[in-house]
């Protein structure tokens, strides 16, 4: 058996079993794992405050919006419903509003229109930008009624600003204090919207907007928010079941148009279409009282 080769031997007890290397070596490694220690230590900590500042400040942030939101909206919900003057139940009939030496005669069985109508709406802004000037003809005429029904459906689509309330509320005021104004300033209303999911105007920029299209002694009403109550609880009404005189009928859009008890689902854009609806509903009525007098003849 070969020997190992000079001092090998002797190399091999100096690594591992010097007490003096040993000692050291566990004292190098003992400062490395309390340094260890202390430095994730020093990483929890701040991971810690980081959750805590996160938190804190998502707590504050649910707070303010929840108290922006509740001084918006809450003293709405406290507030007494002031019932307007000069409309129909919920409706806003636009003859109505007319002095009486202007009212338009009425032939026997007009064609009664009830248009539904958030301010927020763009489809509301179509109805009023193409269809009502056909309809305000027709009133002129005498052959149809034109009521118009402000709801406040897309209130939840304003940050919190309640704009379709508040919108409705201000064209309420109007018909009941300035009626003269109602139809300039609906139409201004409604072709002229804000953005859906902005704050949309301002009470004052209404009130502006209000007295601009003709409207007078109206912008305490409106800066009030006096009629705002009352179209919350009209909305609610409106949702309650069938629309009024529409059997089976219920509202299912911000904007919509009903005609003798039956909803117009063809464009919004588009008169002829519209007026080709008006016809056939009118045809229908006639026809069918023609009808049921030819059967009574027959037997």
């Amino acid at each position: 058996m070969q020997s190992a080769p000079d001092g090998l031997e002797e190399a091999q007890p100096m690594t591992n079993d010097d007490p003096s290397t040993t000692e050291a070596d566990q004292a190098r490694r003992e400062a490395v794992r309390e340094k260890a220690k202390s430095v994730k230590a020093r990483i929890r900590r701040r991971k810690h405050a980081r959750r805590a500042v996160i938190t804190i400040a998502i707590v504050a942030a649910v707070v303010a919006a929840g108290w922006w939101v509740w001084r918006s909206v809450g003293p709405e919900l406290e507030r007494t419903v002031v019932t307007p003057n000069n409309l129909t139940g919920d409706a806003i009939d636009v003859v109505s509003l007319l002095p009486e030496d202007e009212r338009p005669e009425r032939v026997a069985d007009p064609i009664a229109i009830d248009v539904y109508v958030d301010y927020m709406s763009p489809e509301a802004g179509t109805i009023e930008a193409s269809l009502a000037p056909q309809m305000y003809e027709l009133v002129a005429d005498g052959v149809v009624t034109l009521a118009y029904h402000p709801v406040s459906l897309l209130s939840g689509e304003s940050n919190g600003t309640q704009y379709s309330t508040r919108a409705a509320g201000a064209v309420v005021c109007v018909a009941s204090e300035s009626p003269a104004a109602f139809r300039d300033v609906n139409t201004e209303l409604l072709t002229n919207q804000p953005e859906e999911s902005s704050d949309g105007f301002t009470d004052l920029e209404l009130a502006e907007k209000v007295e601009a299209a003709g409207a007078e002694g109206v912008s305490d009403c409106i800066e009030n928010r006096t009629f705002a109550p009352w179209v919350s609880a009209a909305t609610a009404r409106t949702l309650d079941g069938d629309l009024v005189g529409a059997e089976g009928v219920q509202l299912t859009s911000d904007a919509m148009i009903v005609v003798d008890g039956q909803p117009y689902e063809g464009a919004y854009d588009d008169p002829a279409e519209f007026s080709q609806f008006l016809l056939t509903v009118q045809s229908e009525q006639y026809y069918g009282d023609t009808d049921s007098g030819s059967s009574d003849e027959s037997e």
